[in-house]
Formats: C-alpha cells, sequence, structure tokens
C-alpha cells in the first residue's frame, strides 16, 4: 500500500461519541476523515468528496446500515469502493447479509483500534490492487495510453453526454504513414519507439479531458467532446504539423533518427442521431482519403461527401446514360448480352440490395462475425464484378481473401477502401436514380 498517499475515509454512524472516536483514532494514523450521522448525510458527502473506504454502522434511523450498503454498491461510480461494516450486535445472519450484499469486512463496536487500523488497510491494500488490475486490463501495453476497448467505453459516454447536451462531439482516426518501413528499415524495436515517441505528442497537443487510444498497430484514435469542426479541425492540424517537425531517435548507438508523418480522418457528431460506431465509420473513411491523396494530411468527413457528389454531379463533362462511377458500363452491359434497360434495372436492384453493405461489413468485423462477414463481402465481390465496377470488385477480393484466410489483422485495413469505393459506386447510381424521377 502507498502509505504516502492521504486516504479519505468516510465514518457513517448515528452516535456521535463513535464518530469523534473514530475521527481521532483514524486521523492518528495519517487518514482524511469525514463523518456522516445518517445515510443521508453519507450521499451528501460521497457528491462532494473523493473517498477511499466507508466505515458504515449497520443500525442507524432512516436509512438502516444495509440499505445504505445497498446503494452504495448500485452507485456507478462508487460501487468499487470498500465498506466496512461496524455494529454492536453479533447477530450472524445481519453479517453474513452483510457480507453477501457486497462488505467487505464486519468489526463489532466497541471496536479495538489496532484491528480495526488493521482491516483498513487490508480493505485499501485489496483496492489499490483491484484499481490497478483494472488499469492494466484498459492500457495499451507499449504506449501506456488507453487501449481500443477502453476507448471505445469512454467514448460512447461521451457520446451519450453530447446527446443530452446537445454539445457538439469530434472523432478523429489518426495512421503513421508508411509505418511498415520504419519497422522494415530500422527493426521493430524502432518502431515501437515510434509509436511510443507518437502517443507522446498525440497526449501534448491534445486538453487532458480529450479521450486518446490505441485502436490498432499505428492506428490511434481521438474523441473530443464539445469541440466545433473549426476546432477539431485546429487540433489536428496541430499535431499533424508537430509530427512532421518531429525527429525521433530510434538507436542510440549509431545516433539514428527518423521522421515519419501522420494522415487523420475527422467526423463530426451532432444530436440524437450520432454513435461511436458511425462517427469511427466515417473518420475511417476520411482517413482512408487523406491516405489516398497524398498522406500528412487532415480530411474531414463533409468535404468527402463534397468531393465525391462534385465527382458525381461534375456538369462539365456531364455524365452520359453509360456512364456511372466507379462503374465500367460496357462490361455490365456485355455482362447481359448488350441489354442495356435490363443492366439498368440490375444496378437499381444493385443499390437496393447492397446500400447498407458497408455498414453491415463493419458490423461484422467489429463483433467477429466470422460466417456474417465472409457472405457479405464474397457475395459483394460475385455483384461488384457483374455490374462491371471493377475497382470495388478488386478491392472487395482482397478483403474477400483475408476473411477466407482468417487475416484478422487485416480486416480493418482492407475495409476501409472498399467502403470508399462503395460510397462512390452507389452515389452515381443514385444520382441517375434521382435524375429518371
Amino acid at each position: 500500500m502507498d502509505t504516502k498517499k492521504k486516504y479519505n475515509i468516510l465514518a457513517v454512524d448515528d452516535a456521535k461519541d463513535t464518530l469523534m472516536l473514530l475521527e481521532f483514532d483514524l486521523g492518528e494514523e495519517g487518514y482524511q476523515v469525514f463523518t456522516a450521522e445518517s445515510g443521508e448525510q453519507a450521499l451528501e458527502v460521497l457528491e462532494e468528496q473523493s473517498i477511499d473506504l466507508i466505515l458504515l454502522d449497520m443500525y442507524m434511523p432512516g436509512i438502516s446500515g444495509l440499505e445504505m450498503l445497498h446503494k452504495l454498491k448500485a452507485h456507478p461510480i462508487i460501487f468499487n469502493t470498500p465498506v466496512i461494516m461496524l455494529s454492536a450486535s453479533d447477530d450472524e445472519d445481519q453479517i453474513v447479509a452483510a457480507l453477501e450484499f457486497g462488505a467487505d469486512d464486519y468489526v463489532t463496536k466497541p471496536y479495538i483500534p489496532k484491528v480495526l487500523l488493521a482491516r483498513i488497510r487490508t480493505s485499501l491494500r485489496l483496492l489499490e490492487k483491484t484499481l490497478e488490475l483494472e488499469s492494466l486490463a484498459k492500457t495499451d501495453f507499449l504506449t501506456g495510453i488507453r487501449n481500443r476497448g477502453a476507448f471505445e467505453d469512454l467514448a460512447s459516454k461521451a457520446i451519450s453526454q453530447a446527446k443530452r447536451s446537445n454539445h457538439p462531439l469530434a472523432v478523429a482516426m489518426l495512421d503513421i504513414d508508411f509505418f511498415k518501413a520504419v519497422n522494415d528499415n530500422y527493426g521493430h524495436d524502432a518502431g515501437d519507439k515510434v509509436l511510443v515517441e507518437f502517443a507522446d505528442i498525440i497526449c501534448d497537443c491534445f486538453r487532458d479531458n480529450d479521450i486518446i487510444g490505441r485502436v490498432g498497430g499505428e492506428e490511434f484514435a481521438i474523441c473530443m467532446a464539445n469541440t466545433s469542426a473549426e476546432n477539431a479541425l485546429i487540433a489536428c492540424e496541430r499535431l499533424r504539423e508537430r509530427v512532421a517537425r518531429s525527429e525521433i531517435q530510434v538507436d542510440d548507438s549509431k545516433d539514428a533518427k527518423v521522421s515519419v508523418t501522420v494522415s487523420i480522418g475527422l467526423s463530426l457528431g451532432r444530436g440524437d442521431e450520432m454513435s461511436l460506431e458511425g462517427l469511427l465509420k466515417e473518420a475511417d473513411l476520411s482517413l482512408y482519403q487523406a491516405k489516398h491523396s497524398g498522406r500528412n494530411q487532415v480530411k474531414l468527413y463533409q468535404e468527402i461527401n463534397a468531393v465525391i457528389a462534385d465527382d458525381i454531379v461534375d456538369e462539365s463533362p456531364e455524365i452520359s446514360e453509360d456512364e456511372y462511377p466507379g462503374i465500367d458500363a460496357d462490361i455490365g452491359i456485355g455482362n447481359v448480352l448488350g441489354d442495356e434497360d435490363l443492366f439498368a434495372e440490375i444496378l437499381v436492384m444493385f443499390y437496393e440490395d447492397h446500400s447498407k453493405d458497408s455498414e453491415k461489413i463493419q458490423q461484422a468485423i467489429s463483433s467477429d462475425d466470422q460466417p456474417a462477414c465472409k457472405h457479405l463481402v464474397h457475395t459483394l465481390k460475385g455483384v461488384s464484378c457483374s455490374v462491371g465496377a471493377m475497382q470495388l470488385f478488386e478491392l472487395t477480393k482482397a478483403l474477400d481473401d483475408a476473411v477466407s484466410l482468417e487475416d484478422k489483422a487485416r480486416y480493418q485495413q482492407l475495409y476501409q477502401p472498399v467502403a470508399a469505393e462503395l460510397v462512390k459506386v452507389l452515389g452515381g447510381i443514385e444520382v441517375r436514380l434521382s435524375a429518371q424521377l
């Protein structure tokens, strides 16, 4: 147990003399003691103070000790706080009930100071171990920042809060450019040093309340609560510039240094419809666009939509009747023996049947639903070839091969270009359908 830390203990008892004794005995040992004469007062203290351990009298007027214990263990924040029950009664049934309800220990009154202090130390030691294990479970072992699970958990909570308060929220996906070359040229130890330094730069560039996590090998994510589009872009550009200026020493003996850049995809949410899954998907698509456009840049999802729309509805030159973005109409029409009307009907069916494929594939990957993922990807690959969407076919074929080999480490990486190309193909069909109405 950390003897230098000053622990806060809340003593709850309707007997004032007991509270005075507890305050004196615990204070002599260096504990900060807060007192409450009832369950109601105790709840007020817990709202205002951070408490490490609670001493709770079993029998009190109003809210009894057992009722109070129920409330404590049902509380979403303080349910892990150790509780030691105090009582002059030796009723075994009550003792068993308290322990079954979640009490950590039981001490009879009048208490023996040495015994009580020993049990307090034991409870606090167990609390520290529990918190340490929880921290390890939520922390990326290399960089020391949150891992994917912890990031998604906190980001989901931030999104729920943003919905309630109707505040804007931004999510960014970051990927170190050409990171494989660092590993290939300098070794994996050097790659690890780059990842650690990169994580430190992220933490230095963003606010303490921004949620930062490592969600893949060289991929990181940031959730920025109560952040406008302008401020999110400023923060991401600040990080991009800082990374580009940095030199990371990867070999002390040779004084070897490397410079890396970062591509960033940014998505923005506001209102009741936003979800973590949706924002991450938009940020992923934006990240792919940043990579595809030359790397070392920030792309905003709204801007990507505008670019796609401009590509589809560009009036000069106009899209002819046999042109669709991402589709080779000659191949598609040839597959139906030159029947242009049938080809048009097939495109409508493709749009109706596969407009949600991107979300479905992402869900299958996220939930590790291998059969669903295989079915969705394999089917999309086949129909892409049939309608002449050859780039989509090639991208989906690569993902299909990875799924067949169960190469799960590459699923997300290969999914991103598939999703972006599918948006392009579906967008072109939608524009043509709208023009025909």
